[in-house]
């Protein structure tokens, strides 16, 4: 299915075109997906600032968007006129990091506003998007409440623990995602295009038609005309013992978090508690798209975008990494599959969380054009 949409030219936009609220919706990364899929977000919610900057550019056609707590969200839109609801409560309180988990954290209960703005507008079709441990906090009650919930207002519902590197994402990163429909719909989950390279035995080309390893760091990176590391490594913390290593060639990332600057590409594997150099300067030029995943990237924006072209660089050598640095925040963006026309606001430490926060659109955009076939 991936490399179909890729070749494909994303927002489509029909006479009727399916509509979405978008709840937490940080920086828009299930938006992003969804416009992407032929949809069309009329309203979203946070009460991170910068997020909505951010949302609110990409965006001016949604008309609900605001930055307030959720339960204190008014939106003017109508029930009825709103075909999906996604969004991702806050995951914290589900998360697995760290070693620590919180049955009795106060953002455990957020999806409750979840539940209530589903109920409120019975929309056909919700995407819900958490950590993967919500499936089985506490033995799995917590799983068994949100379940219960949507039955009780009339939804039949299916979850997933999804590994976006299988769906085309540079980057090993798994998530819980729950569909629920109205009786009477039905929905088939996108089929996974990519699998673990380590579990072949043989080299095979990117995009060649057939199950295809996951995309590398550099695959999604190197046209951009910035110095290309070896390597992609995770700094050292408390509850390491070093740091970890990928081969930039051959292996995505990381899962990215918020932290931006945990992250860097190396000349060779990095060792002890390194620290990685400063991000070069963000790129002004490209070279030629190396594969699809780059192309789908760079060259396709919805109507109501305008952006600056950025120049070619023909020249073929370019500069090689020396040490260590950091990722700039298009490199962080590439890596979560944001495409180029998506720029984000506030300080670099914000951009960092924006985008670590973010649902791969890559992957939305997969998800939700199976939902939109329904609609």
């Amino acid at each position: 299915m991936l490399k179909e949409l890729l070749q494909e030219t994303p927002y489509q936009f029909q006479k009727n075109t399916p509509t979405c609220f978008d709840l937490f919706c940080g920086a828009g990364g299930l938006s992003v997906g969804f416009a992407m899929a032929g949809g069309m977000p009329v309203g979203a919610v946070d009460n991170d600032r910068d997020s909505l900057e951010t949302y609110k550019k990409h965006f001016p056609l949604a008309e609900d968007v605001s930055c307030c707590q959720i339960e204190d969200w008014n939106p003017s839109t109508k029930p009825g006129k709103v075909d999906v609801v996604i969004g991702g409560p806050p995951c914290q309180g589900f998360s697995l990091a760290r070693g620590r988990r919180f049955l009795d954290d106060n953002r455990n209960h957020l999806y409750k506003y979840f539940v209530e703005v589903v109920k409120n507008y019975y929309p056909k079709f919700f995407v819900m998007e958490n950590v993967e441990g919500i499936t089985n906090i506490a033995g799995g009650v917590i799983l068994e409440q949100i379940l219960e919930d949507f039955s009780r207002i009339g939804y039949d519902v299916d979850y997933r623990v999804i590994n976006m590197a299988e769906y085309g994402v540079p980057q090993l990163r798994k998530r819980a995602i729950f569909v629920g429909h109205q009786a009477g719909l039905t929905f088939s989950w996108p089929s996974p295009s990519l699998i673990d390279p380590r579990k072949k035995t043989k080299n095979i080309d990117l995009f060649s038609g057939e199950i295809l390893p996951f995309n590398s760091v550099n695959s999604a990176i190197s046209d951009l005309v910035l110095p290309e590391g070896n390597y992609f490594s995770h700094r050292a913390n408390a509850q390491m013992r070093g740091p970890r290593n990928r081969c930039a060639h051959t292996m995505p990332a990381f899962t990215l978090r918020v932290r931006g600057d945990e992250f860097a590409l190396c000349e060779e594997p990095a060792t002890s508690a390194f620290i990685p150099g400063p991000a070069p300067s963000e790129e002004i030029e490209f070279r030629e798209p190396q594969n699809q995943l780059q192309a789908f990237l760079r060259n396709f924006r919805p109507r109501w975008i305008q952006t600056e072209k950025c120049a070619i660089n023909q020249v073929k050598n370019f500069p090689k990494l020396s040490g260590t640095r950091r990722l700039t925040i298009r490199e962080q963006a590439r890596l979560q599959t944001f495409p180029d026309w998506f720029q984000f606001e506030g300080p670099i430490s914000s951009k960092a969380r924006q985008i670590g926060n973010a649902v791969p659109p890559l992957f939305g955009y997969q998800l939700f054009s199976q939902i939109i076939k329904v609609l």
